[in-house]
C-alpha cells in the first residue's frame, strides 16, 4: 500500500505533443464549444418556408457540384455578387484555377438551382 502513495506523486516528464500550436487537431475547440451547427439549425427553425427551401436547394447544389464549380460560385458571389461584368469569366477562371469553360458550366448549373442568383445580362464571355 505504501508503494501506491509514492507513485501518485511522480512528476509527469512526458514531453508536450510535438505539434501543439501548429497542428489543427490540437487547436480545435471542444465539440460543445462549436456553435456553428446549432446556429444554422436555430436559424432554420426560425426561418420562413421559402428561406428553408433555398437552404435545401443550396445543399442539393453543394452535394452534386464538383469542387471546382463550388470554388467558382463562391468567388463569383464574393467578388462580383452574382454580376458578370466584362472580364469576370477570365478573372474567375484564374482565381479558381480552372478553365473558362468550367466557369461557364458552373454558372449555368448554379443558375438551374437559383435562377435569379446569376445576372442574366452578361456583357461578354470574358
Amino acid at each position: 500500500m505504501g508503494c501506491n502513495c509514492v507513485l501518485e506523486n511522480v512528476v509527469d516528464t512526458r514531453p508536450e505533443p510535438p505539434f501543439a500550436g501548429v497542428d489543427r487537431y490540437f487547436d480545435e475547440p471542444e465539440a460543445a464549444a462549436d456553435d456553428r451547427a446549432e446556429g444554422l439549425l436555430g436559424w432554420a427553425s426560425r426561418a420562413r418556408k421559402d428561406q428553408r427551401l433555398a437552404l435545401l436547394r443550396f445543399c442539393q447544389w453543394c452535394a452534386c457540384a464538383p469542387d471546382a464549380e463550388r470554388r467558382v460560385i463562391l468567388l463569383l458571389m464574393r467578388q462580383y455578387e452574382g454580376r458578370v461584368p466584362k472580364g469576370a469569366v477570365a478573372d474567375l477562371a484564374a482565381a479558381a484555377g480552372v478553365s473558362r469553360e468550367t466557369v461557364r458550366v458552373a454558372m449555368r448549373r448554379f443558375a438551374a438551382h437559383f435562377p435569379d442568383a446569376v445576372s442574366r445580362r452578361r456583357r461578354s464571355a470574358g
